[in-house]
């Protein structure tokens, strides 16, 4: 279309395009001046009388003239197109100016105040705007907001007889009602710019989720994270404001713009209350190792780490997990860009020289938000100092952040794991081949683990870490689970004698528990603990997802593994998860995605393999859950298992020859797992053979398989549901009461 003339204008450029039509920026040749042209696309209106309807409407729109509405000139019709003439704005999208990170609170209130001036010229004339974003406020050159997109706008007059609904919204900004479907008036706007006010201050989304079934049902039903959890400077008066727009009830939502505006005015004259104590959000990045020595980055990564673990024992802080800082190890971002990405405001990072047992280490604080170094300082010394060094950086940041500490958490921050520094740093060497998760590097960190134990029995750290490793060794090599959970086991028992308030050994406890006896109420209360003893443990919020999973406690279970991934937020393993819990919400598209997210993150993640393969064969796309079962059998080099898996792709498939196939010669005897009886019922399961399925399902049972927990939720069993003895099987595995 670049350049050609339609009816009197002339186009000049493509500006955008979304899903509501396509902007051009044209000169008017009647007028000589330059407007902005947006085509409506081909199905929008879908006939004469949704056009007629849709040119009154705008007819109306056109009569708005406000500064903080993009004025529309007139609305036409040429060579089958259909087309409105705007008002051309030199500036950008909100969307564009958050892109960088959340804005100030002087800019936030400011852009609020011209938003609900607009909103106000609007509801006053009944025109509801039904789709206030981000990428329909404009930022002049100067800082102004002007509202676009009114000419897509109804009338909050219900429509009558054939009269339909043209304007569907985007649903991360709608609100409930308008979600249910229900007639909506003025109090929508009211919520939805609550929704982009909440964005622009945090850089997230309040119901925030990839994902549209889960979004869908915290917008209608959960109660969103205060915004200060995100923003620790947020005024209260400001965030009681976004609150009160976020009412589930539009009644309890500020009545009309105008009063909306005039409390947005008091606080922008000068009454707002700065709050003197809230959450603060910081990243330690791995400390750049430059050691003459080439083996010492596991002490400079492990320095990072241990920082990490005492900044996350205190609650007024948000940390991230070092797994999704290291994503960040020379990556050549600005800080400003890492700590968007990582949803935090401050930064530490620092180098380490070590030659023998010297040390020298420096550390720099930065405010990432307004690129301002907050301290800088160096420490030279020995080994034997490295617990003091350590806390010496752990306070100095308690205090540049302005932290009040309670006695607990003072006393927290002193408690050392070990006073052996030898076992520190076979632990430090455990933790880093740990983070690696593969199966050889698993088996080296074990034994560093048991190195660490030998120099000090009492390093409930050592036990915990050799622990997590025993547990998920399954996971990364053809062991089965029950051959290692009581080396686990025995492994968490005794960092709890050693240490009864670590949160990490109270989290393995409940995982253990959980699959290897069925004991529900016991695993919850572990991790609940867990999650009381260090909040920002993005392990235990993890796998106490999956256990809302399993209890078919899905809504929670998504927001639990969201609030893992915001402390964690480039884990593959996290993403791989909350994509095998969407899976159980049937959410196949979802489980998709972050399958493909996990692998982009790590492309040695097998198990997404597993999952894309489960996802496609939920959406009826068997050839390519049948590829995708391949990879996985070919990567993980667990022939058996992965064959009973790709038997019951084929007979969901139809193929019910190749389905038996490659089961009908396997006898119980053969099998070594539990989880494998369970596979083979979900292939009689899927020819429709519903005995047999309960038979096998009943082995499983016997052999104690940890698979049977997805009981509740997994969809593959959904044929079995109406029969009596799977009612009577999730009673005896504890599942329903």
């Amino acid at each position: 279309m670049v350049p050609s003339v339609i009816s009197h204008y002339t186009i000049l450029e493509k500006l955008g395009e979304g899903g509501m039509g396509v902007v051009y920026k044209a000169q008017d040749l009647k007028l000589g001046r330059t407007v902005a042209i947006k085509f409506l696309p081909q199905r929008y209106p879908a006939n004469r009388e949704d056009r007629d309807r849709f040119s009154r409407e705008a007819q109306s729109v056109s009569a708005l003239n406000h500064p903080n509405i993009c004025t529309i000139h007139e609305i036409d019709e040429a060579e089958g197109e259909l087309f409105i003439v705007m008002e051309f704005i030199e500036g950008r999208s909100l969307r564009k100016a958050i892109e960088p990170g959340p804005l100030t609170i002087a800019e936030a209130i400011q852009i609020a105040l011209n938003v609900t001036e607009g909103l106000c010229a609007a509801h006053g004339k009944m025109i509801v705007h039904k789709d206030i974003k981000p990428e329909n406020i404009i930022i002049t050159g100067e800082g102004f907001a002007k509202i676009v997109d009114f000419g897509l706008a109804q009338t909050s007059e219900p429509a009558s007889g054939s009269e339909t609904n043209l304007v569907a919204g985007t649903i991360a900004y709608m609100s409930p009602e308008q979600l249910r479907g229900d007639q909506v008036n003025h109090l929508t706007d009211i919520w939805s710019l609550g929704i982009v006010l909440y964005e622009v201050v945090t850089g997230h989304r309040p119901f925030g989720s990839e994902y549209v079934q889960a979004e869908m049902y915290a917008i209608a039903h959960e109660k969103h994270r205060p915004a200060s959890a995100l923003r620790p400077d947020i005024p209260a008066t400001f965030e009681n404001i976004i609150d009160r727009c976020l009412e589930k009830l539009p009644g309890s939502r500020f009545p009309d713009a105008r009063t909306l505006r005039d409390e947005l005015r008091k606080i922008n004259h000068g009454s707002t209350v700065t709050r003197e104590v809230g959450p603060k959000s910081i990243a330690v990045l791995p400390f750049a190792d430059i050691s003459p020595e080439k083996d010492n980055m596991y002490f400079s990564d492990g320095l990072a780490e241990e920082i990490i673990a005492n900044l996350s024992k205190l609650r007024k802080v948000k940390i991230v997990s070092s797994t999704s800082v290291m994503h960040y190890e020379r990556s050549g971002k600005s800080m400003k860009k890492i700590a968007s990405e990582l949803g935090v405001q401050y930064v530490l990072e620092g180098s380490v020289r070590k030659h023998g047992s010297d040390l020298r280490i420096t550390t720099q604080l930065i405010d990432a938000s307004e690129d301002v170094l907050l301290w800088a300082e160096k420490y030279d010394g020995t080994m034997d100092e490295i617990f003091d060094i350590q806390e010496n950086v752990a306070a100095r940041i308690v205090k540049a952040l302005r932290i009040r500490l309670t006695p607990d958490e003072k006393r927290s921050l002193r408690r050392r794991a070990t006073e052996n520094t030898e076992a520190y740093q076979l632990y430090l060497k455990g933790r880093f081949f740990w983070n690696k998760r593969n199966k050889d590097a698993l088996q080296t960190a074990i034994r560093y683990f048991e190195g660490a134990i030998e120099k000090d029995p009492l390093y409930a750290l050592a036990w915990a870490g050799m622990s997590d490793s025993y547990y998920i060794m399954s996971e990364y090599g053809n062991i089965p689970r029950k051959e290692i959970y009581s080396k686990a086991r025995v492994a968490v028992q005794k960092a709890l004698e050693c240490d009864d308030k670590l949160a990490e050994a109270h989290t393995s406890l409940a995982s253990l528990i959980m699959l290897s006896e069925w004991d529900w109420p016991g695993a919850e209360k572990e991790f609940k603990l867990a999650i009381s003893l260090k909040p920002n443990y993005a392990t235990a919020h993890h796998w106490y997802a999956e256990w809302l999973s399993f209890q078919g406690r899905i809504g929670q279970a998504v927001n639990e593994i969201s609030l893992a991934a915001e402390l964690d937020p480039v884990s593959p393993a996290i993403l791989k998860d909350k994509g095998m819990i969407l899976y159980y919400a049937r959410d196949y598209d979802g489980a998709i995605e972050h399958a493909k997210k996990a692998q982009e993150l790590d492309q040695d993640c097998v198990l997404a393999h597993r999952l894309l393969s489960l996802a496609y064969q939920g959406k009826g796309m068997f050839n390519e859950a049948i590829a995708e079962n391949k990879r996985w059998g070919d990567l993980v080099g667990n022939g058996l298992e992965t064959s009973i898996a790709l038997s019951q792709c084929y007979a969901a498939a139809g193929n019910s020859s190749e389905a038996l196939r490659l089961i009908e010669n396997l006898t119980p005897e053969e099998l070594p797992v539990g989880n494998m009886f369970r596979g083979i019922a979900l292939v009689y399961a899927a020819l429709g053979a519903i005995d047999l399925a309960f038979t096998w399902l009943e082995g499983a049972y016997e052999k104690r398989a940890e698979a049977l927990s997805t009981l509740k939720i997994d969809p593959k069993l959904d044929r079995l549901r109406a029969d009596p003895r799977f009612s009577a099987l999730l009673k005896k595995t504890g599942l329903e009461t």
